[in-house]
């Protein structure tokens, strides 16, 4: 279910061209963003998620053109279970969280997901991080807990859709 407050915040557009991509690949990696994501975001796994039709690129501007927030969801993978879905990366710039951006990027990647029928979404989160917080205020579970192969706590969240 959408949020009635979604008329009052930044419209969330899917990534449309290759230069909406460059857009995202260099907000995902700069600095402030870089240093709070556990993975690792590379320019051919967007391009990857772009040019495939069961995966997804979202992401806010400011009316500035300044992105400001974005997302990449799959459905389909070979590491998913059949019937769930995964937001891989989301991220909003510090300076415009708690005005729902997120909430929104995450509702678009949810009504995405049930285009393919899902009825889980998933995501992974770095246990402890202020991010645990944001998934379970948006109705995220943690469904469970493992360690990355350096030895990063993580939690996988999940949503029924």
């Amino acid at each position: 279910m959408k949020s009635k407050l979604k008329k009052t915040v930044l419209p969330v557009q899917p990534a449309l061209s290759i230069d909406d991509v460059e857009a995202i690949n260099d907000f995902f990696n700069s600095p402030e963003i870089k240093n709070e994501l556990h993975w690792f975001t590379y320019r051919d796994t967007l391009e990857r998620a772009f040019e495939r039709d069961d995966r997804k690129l979202y992401y806010v501007k400011e009316k500035s053109g300044t992105l400001i927030g974005a997302l990449m969801v799959w459905c389909e993978s070979r590491v998913l279970e059949e019937g769930e879905a995964q937001i891989r990366l989301v991220a909003v710039s510090k300076v415009a969280r708690g005005a729902g951006i997120g909430r929104y990027l995450c509702e678009e990647a949810e009504e995405f997901a049930q285009e393919f029928k899902k009825e889980q979404m998933i995501a992974d989160v770095v246990k402890g991080s202020p991010a645990v917080g944001f998934w379970k205020s948006i109705g995220y579970e943690v469904q469970s807990e493992w360690e990355t192969k350096k030895g990063t706590p993580m939690l996988t969240v999940e949503k029924s859709i």
